[in-house]
């Protein structure tokens, strides 16, 4: 389904890297040729390096002289050692509609509802129940997230946004991505807390399970590296047979550093070699069996291959995967909508009971979460549009089994027909650093004076 150009352009600047340069990381012929003293002596900048393909897929961190074989059997026994919490975020791109996800039930939320959507109005008989909470319902093909729902491994916050929404995709993507409310930041929340939290030498700390990095994971120091499935992340050069003996004479590289832009040059290689090393375990394999099966689309595969990344006990910390979907459903919105959230439901039910077979269940929070909600009032061309007063899930043995408060749809009217703003989302991400990942909330959310919600158990 066509959603409007805003979030076409914003979706294209979200995934910025072509499949090719994903799948295979072209070494600098130079560097071959000549050798890594004359390659990173030259007079050559960081953009020149970066350009030739090597460090796409990573941000660039702090001097190491340690091989990336080292760092990584570093790395391996840390994680091991030392098990810490893991936060995943799945967005929803487009703006989902979040009445049509928890649809109101009774009361005046019922009423004002069914009377703005003669179009989309789901009927209450259809609703997925949920236990204790009979003014709401599920959409009815919301059978996999109902499941963990009344396993009590849901939260679900109603209403959240920001103050004086902007219902333009940019502007409002920008703003969850960032955790701030003003222009110029050039980091993400998550990228915040790693610099602040997190290693300088294991770019797989922070993993966007997509084909292109996410600005979530923006940092200005710490190392990310963004990897849709493990077996697709390689070398290649032409004329060599021998890839293996490629990646370890890359990985060697060294020579003077003599100013800052080599010794992060330097670093982006080792990093690259690092998780070449990392993933190649689970390359090229076909994944194992799992609990519940997988849905087979870009959601399921993605989990998928997360579980197994995070199965392999490589450090991985944060992690950001983007829902397939159409949710910027401004035209015929019934069934593509109904089609999408049973993708992400029953994915969100495959990835929890694959973490429990692994045993890492309890260590995994997952925020559903969405840059915006949609009016209450449908179109003509039986859709919605850009509105305010999102949805957002809380999904895993972490979470704080709760439905934070309804909808108050009568005060739409104030704010211009939109579901009005009862949480603000920031006051969630500092929740989940107080509670699941730990840190002090003003290094990662800067200018926040709110009050952090309680989100894990």
């Amino acid at each position: 389904m066509a959603g409007c150009d805003d979030h076409h352009r914003t979706s294209r600047q979200a995934l910025f890297l072509p499949r090719r340069v994903v799948e295979r990381v072209p070494v600098p012929e130079e560097l071959l040729s000549g050798g890594a003293d004359a390659f990173f002596a030259g007079p050559r900048r960081r953009r020149d390096f970066l350009q030739q393909g090597v460090g796409a897929l990573l941000a660039l961190t702090a001097a190491t002289r340690l091989k990336p074989w080292e760092l990584l059997e570093a790395s391996v026994a840390e994680a091991a050692a030392n098990p810490r919490n893991i936060l995943v975020t799945v967005y929803l791109g487009g703006g989902n509609d979040g009445l049509n996800t928890l649809v109101p039930l009774t009361g005046q939320d019922r009423s004002i509802y069914a009377a703005a959507r003669p179009r989309l109005r789901i009927a209450p008989a259809s609703t997925l129940a949920l236990p204790g909470h009979p003014e709401l319902g599920w959409h009815p093909r919301l059978t996999g997230l109902k499941t963990l729902f009344d396993e009590g491994q849901v939260g679900a916050y109603l209403g959240v946004d920001y103050p004086n929404p902007d219902y333009s995709h940019f502007q409002s993507v920008y703003y969850w991505r960032t955790g701030q409310l003003a222009n110029g930041a050039t980091t993400g929340w998550l990228g915040n807390w790693l610099d602040a939290y997190g290693s300088a030498t294991n770019p797989l700390q922070g993993v966007a399970v997509q084909w292109g990095a996410d600005d979530l994971l923006r940092t200005r120091r710490a190392p990310t590296a963004a990897v849709f499935s493990p077996s697709d992340f390689s070398f290649w050069s032409d004329g060599i047979w021998d890839q293996d003996r490629l990646v370890d004479a890359y990985g060697r590289t060294a020579g003077p550093a003599r100013s800052a832009a080599r010794r992060r040059a330097m670093d982006v290689a080792r990093q690259t070699v690092y998780v070449n090393h990392a993933l190649k375990p689970l390359a090229g394999r076909e994944p194992p069996p799992t609990p519940v099966a997988y849905p087979e689309s870009g959601t399921g595969q993605a989990l998928r291959n997360l579980a197994r990344m995070l199965g392999a006990g490589l450090g991985i910390r944060v992690a950001t995967v983007q829902a397939d979907g159409a949710f910027d459903s401004h035209e015929n919105q019934l069934d593509s909508h109904g089609r999408d959230l049973a993708d992400v439901g029953d994915a969100l039910l495959a990835f929890q009971r694959d973490l429990e077979a692994r045993g890492l269940a309890s260590r995994v929070l997952t925020l559903v979460w969405s840059e915006f909600g949609r009016r209450v009032e449908d179109n003509a061309s039986n859709g919605t549009d850009h509105g305010a007063g999102s949805l957002v899930l809380a999904v895993g043995q972490a979470a704080r089994p709760t439905v934070s408060n309804g909808w108050h749809l009568a005060d739409a009217g104030r704010y211009g027909g939109n579901v009005p703003v009862a949480v603000d989302f920031r006051d969630l991400y500092a929740g989940i650093i107080d509670g699941h990942l730990g840190g002090d909330v003003q290094r990662c959310l800067p200018r926040y004076r709110g009050t952090p919600i309680k989100i894990v158990a």
